[in-house]
């Protein structure tokens, strides 16, 4: 088992397949675009595989794979399927963007990836475009609707939270009522030279204002170490709603995360520049001691908790930005 020098036991790998995407999301791209990674620089299938088993032989039970948008990946349900044939205890889950969902939902089925996390930031057509720059918000909505339908996967709605969040709040609970699903707001993170603490919605004012709309009820029993779990009733609907606080109240105590970027970098903490190379040793040799020797420093590295700061208390609205890494080539 890894467990790092805090004492956190770190059996939870989020594995980032590709960098690209079939979206240009403002909060995870530059307007300009971004220059997708060379093809060799990116981990080959075996290599996936390869070094997600030398995780589990740490200890590792969950891992989810992320992106850009894993798939897009040529040959993503091969890396599912091996790793499902080589750990069948493994728990496998997905983050997606939910376009491509039709064409994998029988193969995510077939290999027990039964965690599916939906990125859907509005119920807006219009406003989906002007987020994503991309005109699929019917095919998502479509591909959720297929998802529940099959009555299999543990489905989460994610969104960013923005003001507009709030405003359109009605519009969620009323399509999502009734629904076995979890709507999870998430706070904005500082990634990008783009980003503006001045739109920052923080969960409490999120919490506050559901309280305005209907009976919010903390089921502390359901939370998770990221997410605050709460149970809503209102006259839009019942439903589950999670909030995920990483700047106003973060969980750095309970983190029990890593990171593989599609890269071959590992990561410990989403907001810290340091990162260990993997890719390298792996290509070298057909020997997993220097991995291993290579993961547990990394471990014994993970910082105790991440240095930004809670952008409405500090004195001038601005907070660290986490520039070296793109979100899209660090996984979601």
């Amino acid at each position: 088992m890894l467990t790092d020098s805090f004492n956190r036991r770190l059996d939870y790998l989020r594995v980032s397949v590709t960098d690209k995407c079939n979206l240009r999301c403002i909060y995870c791209m530059p307007p300009g675009g971004v220059e997708f990674l060379p093809h060799d620089e990116v981990l080959r299938i075996e290599e996936f595989v390869r070094l997600i088993g030398v995780f589990a032989r740490f200890g590792v039970r969950k891992v989810r794979f992320t992106g850009g948008e894993p798939l897009v990946r040529k040959g993503f349900m091969g890396i599912v399927e091996q790793v499902r044939r080589n750990h069948p205890d493994m728990d496998l889950c997905l983050t997606t963007n939910g376009i491509l969902l039709d064409e994998a939902l029988d193969g995510l089925r077939q290999f027990g990836v039964r965690k599916l996390n939906i990125s859907l930031d509005t119920m807006s057509a219009e406003r989906y475009r002007a987020i994503t720059g991309r005109d699929e918000f019917d095919r998502v909505i479509g591909n959720i609707i297929r998802a529940i339908e099959s009555r299999f996967f543990d489905l989460k709605i994610n969104m960013v939270l923005y003001e507009e969040s709030l405003i359109e709040m009605d519009d969620f609970i009323k399509f999502f009522a009734g629904r076995n699903v979890t709507l999870r707001f998430i706070e904005r993170m500082p990634f990008g030279d783009d980003y503006d603490a001045s739109r920052f919605v923080s969960s409490d004012r999120l919490v506050e204002y559901l309280r305005s709309r209907g009976d919010l009820t903390r089921n502390h029993y359901k939370d998770t170490s990221v997410a605050q779990m709460y149970n809503f009733r209102g006259i839009s609907g019942d439903i589950r709603i999670g909030v995920i606080p990483p700047m106003t109240h973060k969980f750095c105590s309970r983190c029990n995360r890593l990171r593989l970027t599609c890269d071959g970098m590992l990561k410990t903490c989403l907001h810290s520049p340091v990162e260990f190379d993997l890719k390298t040793v792996l290509r070298e040799s057909e020997d997993d001691e220097r991995l291993n020797d290579i993961i547990v420093a990394a471990v014994h590295s993970k910082p105790e908790a991440h240095r930004l700061g809670d952008p409405l208390e500090v004195g001038d609205g601005c907070m660290a930005i986490v520039r070296n890494r793109l979100m899209s080539r660090t996984g979601g």
